[in-house]
């Protein structure tokens, strides 16, 4: 079986990815919904913002960060805080993954989460170029993500051998690169402003020439099958804490963005 295979079927099969799907489809409704150039945003506006709600979200639905619950809590514990802030629509489509399925893993002051083998990061790139993306031009972590070999090599030694635009001494590998078992994909995110049609893929990056992808998948066109991952019901409860529990502080979901979000990674995004 392919890398592509065993991904997509490992993150379907524990609700993940329709986890992802649901961030990126809510970042960028709720994105488009407040940009107004009447108002006096600029383009660049579109993409900073949605890479931070994109963040906001992933932590949201996968209980990380400001959301993040104490080991042993129910996936509708603290519901109360998660919705706060979000559209109705958005909070219905939610689904319900299990804390501690899936945990912050950033890379290089990346923002990143991974669940099993896979890990993830952010990046945004054109309209329309979801192909075509220059991985060569892109952030050192990026860089450095694209440069690993493909985990399906054809019998085409030529094309192992053609970085695009960079000598192997120009990759700076990343310092988790030694883990064992990590295999960092992209999810990779972009809207037509106007149109406001979107692309929204997943997948290995390469940085061969001609060559942006090892492989990936289209989560526009793919979505994940219905049910994978199930959907809140009724109003949110707020989590009470057992007065026969011992922890140190009250676990409370508070909602603002992480300063681990202002990396300098987010330039990096539009």
């Amino acid at each position: 079986m392919s890398e592509q295979a065993d991904a997509v079927a490992d993150l379907s099969r524990s609700g993940v990815l329709a986890g992802i799907h649901w961030a990126g489809i809510t970042a960028y409704r709720q994105t488009m919904k407040d940009y107004s150039p009447q108002t006096g945003h600029r383009p660049g506006w579109v993409g900073y913002t949605a890479h931070d709600l994109l963040c906001d979200r992933m932590d949201r639905v996968f209980s990380c960060g400001d959301f993040q619950l104490p080991a042993g809590l129910p996936a509708g514990a603290g519901m109360d805080a998660v919705k706060d802030g979000l559209a109705q629509e958005d909070f219905d489509q939610m689904p319900q993954i299990e804390p501690g399925l899936v945990s912050y893993s950033p890379l290089n002051g990346s923002p990143g989460w991974r669940h099993g083998q896979w890990r993830w990061l952010l990046q945004s790139f054109q309209f329309g170029e979801g192909r075509k993306i220059a991985w060569a031009r892109k952030s050192a972590t990026k860089r450095s993500v694209a440069s690993h070999p493909n985990p399906n090599p054809q019998p085409d030694l030529f094309s192992e051998l053609s970085l695009d635009g960079l000598e192997f001494d120009q990759i700076v590998l990343s310092e988790d690169d030694p883990e064992d078992g990590v295999a960092t994909l992209v999810v990779a995110h972009s809207i037509h402003r106007e149109l406001r049609q979107r692309e929204y893929l997943i997948g290995r990056p390469s940085l061969m020439k001609g060559q942006a992808w090892h492989w990936h998948h289209n989560l526009m066109a793919n979505p994940p099958e219905p049910g994978s991952g199930l959907r809140f019901s009724g109003d949110p409860q707020p989590y009470t804490p057992n007065p026969n529990d011992v922890v140190s502080d009250a676990p409370v979901r508070l909602r603002q963005i992480p300063q681990k979000y202002k990396s300098s990674e987010v330039s990096d995004q539009e």
